[in-house]
């Protein structure tokens, strides 16, 4: 489908399940190499300064290491009038979130980076979708939670796997709530010479 041009190699510094399978679809060679950073939110700081900020710090870590490579970044959050839910550090914390987020819309915004070190290019953009939560039962969230899937999942649920069933409308793209905007990535990509 694509090409990567001129022997261009590129690394994901992730190694999230669903970015992989996402940045696979543009059938490219690519390598994974996870980077170790604290990602701990800074006072004052945005969801989108977050994202951007992580995403930006994941694609420096990896690059450093490997300065002629192009690197790709990315971060996200599951945000509820303004307050970035995070993945649960227990189950009561996963029913909390899936409560709160019922019947309700809330945003989805990754932040991605592009980096080559040795060329002296940095890109990084996000992408935010609005996505609505149909009204659930505190049974119906319970037997969710016993799938186990919540438990490592930004915001207590993955759209992609049990959860789908819960999220009644999606307005943007459905890649960046799994945790990718491909379109995006593929743009900039494109754009930065790197793909044809």
């Amino acid at each position: 489908m694509f090409q990567v041009k001129d022997g261009a190699s590129i690394i994901l510094a992730s190694q999230s399940p669903r970015r992989i399978d996402i940045l696979r679809t543009l059938g490219i060679p690519f390598a994974i190499i996870p980077p170790n950073i604290d990602e701990s939110r800074k006072k004052e700081e945005t969801p989108r300064e977050y994202v951007l900020r992580i995403a930006s710090e994941k694609a420096a870590k990896v690059g450093n290491l490997f300065p002629e490579n192009w690197i790709i970044g990315a971060d996200t959050v599951v945000v509820l009038k303004g307050k970035i839910l995070g993945k649960p550090e227990s189950e009561r914390e996963a029913f909390s979130m899936l409560k709160a987020l019922k019947g309700k819309w809330h945003k989805v915004i990754t932040g991605y980076c592009v980096l080559n070190i040795t060329k002296n290019v940095l890109f990084r953009d996000a992408v935010e979708t609005k996505v609505f939560m149909r009204a659930l039962s505190d049974r119906e969230i319970i037997r969710y939670i016993k799938t186990s899937e919540p438990l490592d999942k930004a915001g207590s649920y993955a759209v992609q796997g049990k959860g789908g069933y819960m999220i009644k409308e999606i307005k943007g793209s459905y890649q960046n709530v799994i945790g990718l905007p491909i379109c995006e990535v593929a743009e900039a990509l494109i754009s930065l010479g790197v793909l044809s």
